[in-house]
């Protein structure tokens, strides 16, 4: 393959549909801006149209968008996406969030292709004894099948990689780590709050946030925590940021508690950083095993403290493993209540944002993915 910055294209093939300015959108459009910069192309195809702010942000860095809503037949993926790779004729095939092991590998045998992988997700431990005995042959009958063709998956933390290694069975030195990266000029702390307050109504002292209304984010473990946090702290607001169908779950569940005064549901807002600006604790109870956790970084670069449950790769994100409980929201409520009655800190505060700066920059995990693309080029591991 030639490295001739002008004949280079990119096409991101993400299974999302952005509707939202989240952390994952401002990747893509500053790696759009990168490509740019070098003279690249970069071609993104999303399930469906995203917002307008995505798409006009990313419009703006030259990158063009299809649509392409994935089928559950891994023949009809390989199909929709031969044609457009024969149209477009990219250098490379990055997929975020697909599965790994599938038909759609075998692309790499048609065209002059690089394919590269990038999951984003967690994972869920199996409910059943057999999907647990089952799990290990399943993926190494589809790494048989459908390994050829990947020139590198991309894990977005060293929890990932361990388990892509224990439960894929994907060879290390197919493997590279990329931590996630958060922009920490958008996350920083803004002084003035009184206008943020007025425009959620929110008088009390003292802000806990949960952001994520699914089942796998745990907002259900809080509103089951919030009784034994208010005997100790009466004065404070549950905050719930987002939306979907477990809203009617938690709305029955904060009924069946008793504690409907002390929780607002925002839905999902245009800017979480107003949110993180109020909050005095934002709390992730997450019940799967997250792969990265940008709720933990971004609280963190906006210098609030954040309560974790032990999921995954959070462990890799938080400045200090006391932040972390197990999983039970009796032990969640009384680290919550212990973070909330320790005096303001500045300077740990400060060493949190630093941490995120130093570690967790957009930036330099833009460069990183950049750095991966020149390398595969060359050849190089």
């Amino acid at each position: 393959m030639e490295d001739s910055s002008q004949n280079i294209c990119l096409l991101s093939v993400c299974d999302a549909t952005p509707n939202s300015f989240g952390s994952f959108e401002e990747f893509l459009v500053t790696l759009s801006e990168k490509l740019k910069q070098d003279g690249w192309m970069h071609v993104i195809i999303f399930r469906e149209r995203p917002i307008e702010e995505v798409e006009k942000s990313l419009l703006n860095q030259n990158a063009q968008i299809r649509i392409m809503k994935p089928s559950k037949l891994g023949i009809i993926n390989f199909v929709q996406l031969y044609q457009i790779i024969k149209e477009i004729q990219p250098n490379y095939v990055h997929f975020h969030f697909y599965p790994i092991f599938s038909v759609v590998n075998y692309l790499s045998f048609l065209f002059n292709i690089k394919i590269i992988y990038t999951d984003h997700m967690g994972s869920r431990k199996p409910k059943s004894t057999f999907k647990k005995i089952m799990r290990k042959p399943y993926y190494f009958t589809y790494s048989k099948l459908y390994s050829c063709g990947i020139e590198k998956v991309v894990c977005v933390s060293e929890f990932v990689k361990l388990k892509y290694f224990k439960e894929y069975g994907i060879n290390p030195k197919k493997m590279c780590v990329i931590h996630n990266g958060i922009n920490t000029i958008r996350f920083q702390k803004k002084s003035d709050i009184k206008e943020i307050r007025e425009k959620y109504n929110l008088k009390e002292k003292i802000i806990v946030t949960c952001i994520g209304l699914r089942f796998d984010k745990g907002p259900h473990c809080l509103i089951k925590a919030a009784p034994l946090i208010l005997q100790k702290i009466p004065n404070i607001k549950f905050v719930l940021v987002g939306g979907g169908d477990f809203r009617d779950y938690l709305e029955k569940l904060i009924e069946d508690q008793k504690i409907k005064d002390h929780v607002l549901i925002t839905g999902i807002v245009t800017d979480v950083t107003d949110i993180y600006n109020i909050s005095s604790c934002v709390v992730v109870p997450s019940v799967c095993e997250e792969a990265f956790c940008f709720i933990v970084a971004e609280a963190m670069a906006m210098e609030i403290p954040v309560v974790a449950f032990d999921s995954g790769a959070i462990k890799e994100v938080v400045h200090n493993e006391s932040q972390i409980v197990p999983k039970n929201y009796t032990l969640l409520a009384d680290r919550v209540v212990e973070v909330l009655s320790e005096e303001d800190d500045i300077f740990r505060k400060k060493e949190m944002r630093n941490h995120i700066i130093e570690n967790f920059p957009l930036e330099k995990c833009v460069n990183e993915y950049f750095q991966l693309y020149k390398n595969i080029s060359q050849n190089k591991k």
